[in-house]
């Protein structure tokens, strides 16, 4: 091989050596970040404590910002956010079924009439049964007054009340017990009946409103 084939491949050897380092030295980071006590710290490679810490990113070359990184998230903060998107999620949800159900009461309802006889109807059902269950309080009051008073006679008579009838008188004031909670859950579903239907009217004027005005600037 004589001197020139030399001197070239020691060139070429030489470049490729000189590329590959430039190759390496650009690839090499300098980092950023504050410890524990506030103190700042430049390096080349990160320590294990600083891994999750957070940091700038330069090039070792360059000293140009390559990017920058935050720390690494509690268990705790990783909980809260999972449990912030469920509820955005939940939330999101629940006014996609609002809107659907404001939908479906367009299309069912087309006058206010038609809106008011369907509440009627609720308020009807729900009158009988109001109705049925003062019924029953007034039967089991004027069954649980019979049984007193026969007791109440025996005992002034001198004579023990048996257990079945002491028995009888614990499961008339049971139910009619029963039956007043009930009376009273009746009752107030009334009242949110009432302001259920107050609240659809609105609501149903304001996305009617609504819709006239989107069919006129469509017009």
């Amino acid at each position: 091989m004589n001197r020139k084939t030399l001197l070239a491949l020691a060139l070429i050897t030489a470049v490729v050596a000189g590329a590959a380092d430039a190759q390496d030295k650009g690839k090499k980071k300098l980092y950023r970040w504050v410890d524990a006590d506030g103190k700042v710290h430049f390096s080349d490679a990160l320590p294990p404590e600083a891994v999750d810490q957070a940091r700038k990113e330069f090039s070792a070359t360059s000293g140009m910002s390559t990017g920058a990184i935050d720390r690494a998230l509690t268990a705790e903060e990783r909980a809260a956010l999972a449990a912030q998107a469920a509820s955005a999620a939940e939330q999101a949800k629940i006014e996609e079924e609002r809107k659907r159900q404001e939908q479906a009461m367009l299309a069912s309802y087309e006058t206010e009439d038609d809106l008011k006889r369907a509440f009627d109807t609720r308020v009807e059902l729900l009158k009988q049964a109001i109705e049925a269950v003062e019924a029953s309080i007034g039967g089991q009051r004027d069954s649980l007054l019979a049984q007193l008073a026969d007791a109440a006679a025996t005992e002034l008579a001198g004579r023990p009340v048996d257990a079945k009838r002491a028995q009888t008188i614990r499961d008339l004031r049971d139910e009619l017990v029963r039956h007043q909670d009930l009376l009273i859950r009746r009752e107030v579903e009334m009242g949110a009946l009432d302001l259920e239907y107050k609240r659809t009217l609105e609501r149903y004027r304001e996305l009617g409103d609504g819709s006239e005005e989107a069919a006129a600037a469509g017009g």
